[in-house]
Parts: structure tokens; C-alpha cells; sequence
């Protein structure tokens, strides 16, 4: 039964000024609150998943996964999505002799973790910058390459027929593909609770799976809907958040 609470909330919700009340709110608070609000204020370019919610070491399984995949004891990670730099910390914890940089598209989340960075005197390992895409990155350069949540969007939790305006698949295919380049062949690229799918992406073809990162919602998992290359709703069973190799095609590639 809805609360008397809950009712007074939703019947704000259509009240006009109600989203500016919200963000103010937001803003005094500080934290993940704040950077949500600023990510909202601001909408970046190339923006995907403006809720700054996240946590210290929430991927031990992919990040042991991943160490397994590793032919390097100095291995170079791309951390995408960075957001206020907790699982930053958390890849120097798994690979501490790796090195680390973070990109975010938000400048507050970004400063945030610069200051985190720099709190737990890892500035020599970790490195962070601003920015929503790959564009300042050299191609083949990662061993690893994480986007961790960053593909989804709140706003489709209740799963609508369709994802746009909210998000579009060409914008995500388009920064996979960047992602995807910057992973040195036998490197790997790890997508977790995304709103597409990346088998639907053409450079899908150079990856092989190493593991099925699905998780059901009765297993715990989020209730992240997925949508094809027309922006249409599938079902959730047709999920491939997983672990990917690119495929090592000839001994040059090694070099």
C-alpha cells in the first residue's frame, strides 16, 4: 500500500518549480547528490548515465576475471565512467602495480576524485581527466578498459517501449567503438549493467566473450532494460554485459 507519503511525493512531482526544488536540495547537500545535480545542470556532451551513484570495490568478481585474462604484471586500465573516483581506488587495490586512469564527463565527480587520488598518495599510479569520450587516447594503449554502469540511464528503469530522446544507440556505438580501439589486442573491455547491448556494435566482430556478465534481477542484479540498434525495448534475457578479448589475428598484433 502506498504511504501517505509517497502519495504527497508523487502529487508534487507534476507541481511546477518541483525539479528545480529537487536539484537545489541536491546541491546543499553535497556528495554524489551534488555531482548528480551538476551532471543534470550542466548535460555535458556525451553524457549517458547522469546519476553519480557509486561505491568502493563493487566489481570484485570481473575484476578477478579480468587478472586471470592479464599476460602483463604492469598492466595500463582505462577506467571510463570514472565518476568521484572510488573504483579507482578499488582497481589500484585488485592491480596495484597497474597503471590507472579515470575519464569522466563530470567536472565535479572529476575533482572529487583528483582529491581522492590524491588523499590516498597514488598520483604516481592513477591519473584522472575530464572527458566523454576517447578521443584524447591512443589507440591499443589498455590492457583493460571498464565501463562499469556508465551505459544506462535511471530515467529507463520502468523499461518504455523505446529509449529515446533519453539515450540513443548510435551515440553508444560510437563511444564503444572508442573504447573498444583503445584496447591492445588480447586486452579486454568490460561492460556491465548497459542500456544496449554490444554484440550490436560492429567492432563487436574483433571480441570474443570471456564471460557473461548477466546477472537476473532475482539474482540481484539491476533492473537495466535493454534496447536494440533501433531503440526498441527487448527482453532483459538478451543482455551481453560480459568481459570481451580482443582477438589476437596475427603475431604483429603482439608487437
Amino acid at each position: 500500500m502506498t504511504s501517505r507519503r509517497e502519495q504527497i511525493k508523487r502529487a508534487l512531482r507534476g507541481a511546477p518549480g518541483w525539479e528545480k526544488l529537487v536539484l537545489t536540495k541536491a546541491l546543499v547537500i553535497g556528495g554524489q547528490p551534488r555531482q548528480t545535480a551538476v551532471a543534470q545542470i550542466l548535460k555535458p556532451k556525451n553524457l549517458f548515465q547522469p546519476y553519480a551513484t557509486t561505491g568502493a570495490n563493487r566489481y570484485p568478481d570481473e575484476f578477478a576475471v579480468v587478472a586471470e585474462t592479464m599476460t602483463t604484471t604492469s598492466p595500463t586500465i582505462l577506467s571510463f565512467g570514472c565518476s568521484s573516483g572510488e573504483e579507482l581506488l578499488s582497481l589500484h587495490q585488485h592491480f596495484p602495480s597497474a597503471r590507472i586512469h579515470g575519464i569522466d564527463v563530470n567536472p565535479l565527480a572529476i575533482r572529487t576524485a583528483r582529491k581522492r587520488v590524491r588523499a590516498a598518495g597514488l598520483e604516481s599510479s592513477i591519473t584522472v581527466a575530464k572527458g566523454g569520450d576517447t578521443g584524447a587516447e591512443s589507440p591499443a594503449s589498455y590492457d583493460a578498459v571498464m565501463a562499469l554502469a556508465v551505459f544506462r540511464h535511471g530515467a529507463l528503469n520502468d523499461g518504455p517501449p523505446r529509449c529515446e530522446p533519453t539515450l540513443w544507440f548510435a551515440d553508444f556505438e560510437r563511444t564503444v567503438t572508442g573504447l573498444a580501439d583503445c584496447v591492445r589486442p588480447g586486452g579486454v573491455l568490460v561492460i556491465r549493467h548497459a542500456n544496449f547491448r554490444f554484440a550490436d556494435c560492429a567492432i563487436a566482430e574483433q571480441f570474443e566473450l570471456v564471460r557473461s556478465g548477466y546477472v537476473s534481477v532475482g539474482d540481484g542484479g539491476l533492473p537495466t532494460p535493454v534496447y536494440d540498434r533501433d531503440n526498441e525495448l527487448l527482453d532483459l534475457d538478451l543482455r551481453d554485459d560480459g568481459i570481451y578479448r580482443r582477438r589476437i589475428r596475427s603475431p604483429q598484433d603482439l608487437q
